[in-house]
């Protein structure tokens, strides 16, 4: 029969070995990573310029300082009803139909190219309204108009 073991001795790596494994975990991490690196140096880069760097780097460090003051700052009365309609205000944006809110955008647009075009010293008779009615985009305007009232006065 053999005799028990009774000291185990640990392989020791030797210093300079570790350092070189270390090293080519690196040099494989930033070849496999090299666009993310070139993008965050490039984001760093512009961030710099801006001077944005310095105060987010300032914030990240005296983040606890920066969000107690935030926080101070909002619980004063002038600004409490604002944060209270926050959540509604978000709950209204979900409820906004934006192709419809884009249509209006671009009829609002065109209305105000028209208006643009016109002269201020233009007058127009009773006669000229009733004339314009026959005109097909003066008539659907109208009506849109009128059925936007319509829409507005239900409860």
């Amino acid at each position: 029969m053999g005799k028990p073991i009774t000291n185990i001795k640990r392989m020791d790596i030797p210093e300079e070995n570790k350092v070189e494994e270390d090293v080519q975990e690196v040099k494989e991490a930033v070849s496999a990573n090299k666009e993310s690196i070139l993008k965050g140096i490039e984001l760093l880069s512009a961030l710099d310029e801006a001077d944005a760097l310095q105060a987010a780097t300032a914030i990240t460090k005296h983040r606890k300082e920066a969000l107690g003051n935030l926080v101070k700052e909002l619980n004063k009365p002038q600004y409490s009803k604002s944060v209270e309609n926050i959540p509604e205000l978000l709950f209204l944006f979900g409820e906004i139909d934006l192709d419809e809110v884009r249509k209006a955008t671009e009829r609002l647009n065109n209305g105000l190219h028209e208006l643009q075009e016109s002269s201020e010293e233009e007058k127009t008779s009773y006669f000229d309204l009733v004339k314009a009615l026959k005109d097909p985009e003066i008539n659907r305007s109208i009506t849109l108009l009128m059925k936007f009232l319509k829409g507005m006065g239900k409860t």
